[in-house]
């Protein structure tokens, strides 16, 4: 509205006259206003969602690298334990190979010693 339009001016009461819209014209203005209204509700509420997603992405990546880390650190001590493992089984191997020397060199000793009768 302006000054004139409020003072009764008839060139702006004149134009306000023409400016009118019909019933329909007004309807299709408040569902397109509304449905724009409807869209930006809708529109913050996919933005809302995005980010929620971004964050949950975001959270499930990070959990993702500390995974990959303790996997490679878990499989890092797996083939140590197994090097370790590898060790023991030569020195396992090693020491029954000499204890089975040893035996047979105290066999070979026992048999050579005389007995005496009772």
């Amino acid at each position: 509205l302006t000054v004139h339009s409020l003072s009764g001016c008839p060139r702006a009461t004149s134009a306000m006259k023409k400016a009118k819209l019909s019933g329909e014209q007004m309807l299709t203005i408040k569902q397109r206003a509304s449905n724009g209204i409807e869209n930006d509700e809708e529109i913050k509420q996919l933005d809302e969602e995005i980010k929620e997603l971004n964050e949950s992405n975001s959270q499930m990546e990070a959990d993702m690298i500390k995974l990959r880390t303790q996997i490679t650190t878990m499989e890092s001590n797996l083939k140590t334990i197994e090097e370790e493992n590898k060790v023991i089984e030569q020195q396992n191997e090693s020491l029954l190979h000499e204890l089975a020397n040893l035996s047979q060199s105290l066999i070979h000793s026992l048999a050579n010693i005389q007995l005496p009768h009772m």
